[in-house]
């Protein structure tokens, strides 16, 4: 099968739709289909914050062997990643679409990207499958009126998938009546293994850390409330004099975190990494005792799946799709926004080391639900069923 994914977040775009959509598509890609991207033109600064080579030719625009047709586009100011784009919905992938003859369009946002997958489903007359990835109106003002443009983009699609079911019904709120239902992205994870407490110790001491190590991975925007994490930091240096937070990634809230830790008197206690590459971030999970994840926007979070997969135990936030993915055996929810909560809960954790590994080890085998094989499995059965033979 031909299959076009559509995103307005693409590579080299630091973000969980990148990252999932590249796993998708090389796990479709090994099973035979044929795939291609279409995502905005991103700068040379952009590429150099992902740590890749700029192409130099469009030949060379590709991502693990799956070719990339870019789109016109601008920046968009103060967007979560720092990188976003408007894309402007030309017609510029026709001429590689005329010659690729997709069958299934996929189209993964409803910006300027989204548009183009719209103009392109009618122009080649084949079934338009979309996903949601997030709540619209976390990203944007007037929540009402974007909730309303979401359930109309959505409207154009044959079937629509979101990570958790409670976002299609609150599209459904809004006039979304067409076919679907809720799909896990898939999660890469080979990568990211349980560490013995022997090895724990030493990736600790390798990246110069001691004491317990509370993590926090992914975009530092506001949106995640790492804020939330750091209070609670405040709080734990009383019983864990030792204790760090270590917090990945880069993003438009960082500066404020450090001003954050620093009043608070903690900022000897926060270790920011900046940017890690595929090689390094699993090594950071490895020093991991607890993995937090106060987020008020997420879907899903790849990075929490990581964390699972590498046996430490989450305390998540009871917001968006997190109580989806947090099952009771394998981590703790609080409150959005309650930083005394959550220093409880990982208190408990850090002071019962049984329980952390029992937690741990049950969020290992949670992990696997999400391998790009078996959610492939469930694209393959969505795109089959796609044809237009069963369209209603």
């Amino acid at each position: 099968m031909r299959i076009a994914f559509f995103s307005d977040n693409f590579y080299p775009e630091l973000s969980g739709i990148t990252d999932t959509i590249i796993t998708t598509g090389k796990e479709l890609k090994v099973r035979g289909n044929e795939i291609v991207y279409v995502g905005p033109y991103y700068s040379h600064k952009d590429y150099a914050i992902a740590k890749r080579q700029y192409p130099l030719k469009k030949a060379d625009d590709t991502i693990d062997g799956m070719p990339i047709v870019r789109l016109p586009s601008v920046p968009l100011p103060a967007s979560p990643t720092g990188q976003s784009r408007f894309a402007f919905p030309i017609g510029a992938s026709f001429k590689f679409l005329d010659s690729f003859k997709p069958q299934v369009i996929h189209t993964q946002s409803p910006y300027g990207v989204g548009w183009e997958a719209l103009r392109a489903a009618k122009r080649y007359k084949i079934p338009l499958v979309g996903t949601n990835h997030t709540a619209i109106e976390d990203f944007f003002p007037f929540p009402s009126v974007m909730r309303a443009y979401d359930a109309w983009y959505y409207n154009h699609c044959d079937f629509v998938t979101t990570p958790y079911a409670a976002l299609l019904r609150r599209m459904g709120e809004k006039g979304f009546n067409k076919p679907g239902r809720a799909v896990a992205n898939p999660a890469e994870l080979t990568a990211f293994a349980q560490a013995t407490p022997a090895q724990r110790a030493e990736h600790k001491r390798s990246f110069g850390l001691t004491g317990p190590v509370v993590l926090y991975a992914g975009r530092l925007g506001v949106e995640k409330r790492v804020d939330v994490v750091v209070r609670a930091l405040a709080l734990l240096v009383k019983d864990f004099p030792t204790i760090t937070l270590v917090a990945t990634g880069h993003g438009a809230a960082e500066g404020g975190l450090k001003a954050l830790a620093q009043n608070l008197g903690v900022g000897r206690h926060v270790k920011f990494t900046g940017f890690l590459s595929r090689a390094t971030l699993p090594h950071a999970y490895k020093t991991a005792d607890v993995f937090a994840m106060m987020s008020t926007s997420d879907s899903q979070s790849i990075a929490l799946m990581q964390a699972y997969s590498s046996g430490v135990p989450a305390v998540c936030a009871r917001a968006r799709g997190l109580p989806d993915y947090t099952p009771k055996e394998a981590g703790f929810l609080v409150e959005p926004g309650d930083h005394k909560a959550l220093a409880v809960k990982i208190k408990l954790l850090l002071q019962d080391d049984a329980l952390r590994a029992a937690m741990g080890a049950a969020a290992a085998t949670f992990a696997k639900k999400f391998s790009p094989g078996k959610i492939a499995d469930e694209w393959e059965r969505i795109y089959r069923q796609a044809t237009p033979r069963n369209l209603s």
